[in-house]
């Protein structure tokens, strides 16, 4: 089954892929949709960064997130940068990005250790001895999602 291709109504707002992808990039959080086994949904914010064009999260070694992706591995990504209020024009200022993707655990040590520096280095840059100190006390109790990219879409209003 292919991934989702909804037209966007605001053609006026709508950016290219690569455009999209910047906005993941920047982005210091998103929020990951995932569907449980009774078809429910679940949201839940997380931090990540992009790596070789994958997603990247992480999270403890069992939860509801882990739950869902072990049950479907499809998921959804929202992400949105330049958030700001226009209250006299009743809107919002805003860049979103939407990725529709498949999650999978990192499962070779040291793809993992690269994927959870890459993530601790995007925001704590000027600390990498203290990222791989973390890294080094936590790896074991510790799970990383690579999330492969199949579409992104992105809008904005600026």
């Amino acid at each position: 089954m292919s991934v989702p291709s909804h037209p966007i109504r605001r053609k006026d707002r709508e950016l290219s892929e690569a455009e999209a992808l910047d906005i993941l990039r920047e982005a210091e959080w998103g929020v990951l949709a995932t569907v449980d086994e009774a078809g429910w949904p679940y949201a839940v914010p997380v931090n990540h960064a992009v790596v070789g064009g994958d997603l990247i999260i992480h999270c403890a070694t069992v939860g509801h997130k882990l739950a869902n992706l072990a049950f479907n591995p499809k998921v959804s990504y929202c992400a949105v940068t330049q958030a700001e209020t226009l209250p006299l024009e009743l809107s919002t200022r805003y860049a979103s990005v939407i990725i529709f993707g498949r999650g999978e655990l990192l499962t070779d040590e040291g793809e993992k250790r690269a994927a959870l520096r890459a993530l601790g280095l995007r925001f704590a840059a000027a600390h990498a001895d203290l990222v791989d100190r973390e890294i080094d006390k936590d790896l074991f109790r510790t799970v990383v999602v690579r999330i492969r990219i199949e579409r992104a879409t992105g809008k904005a209003h600026r």
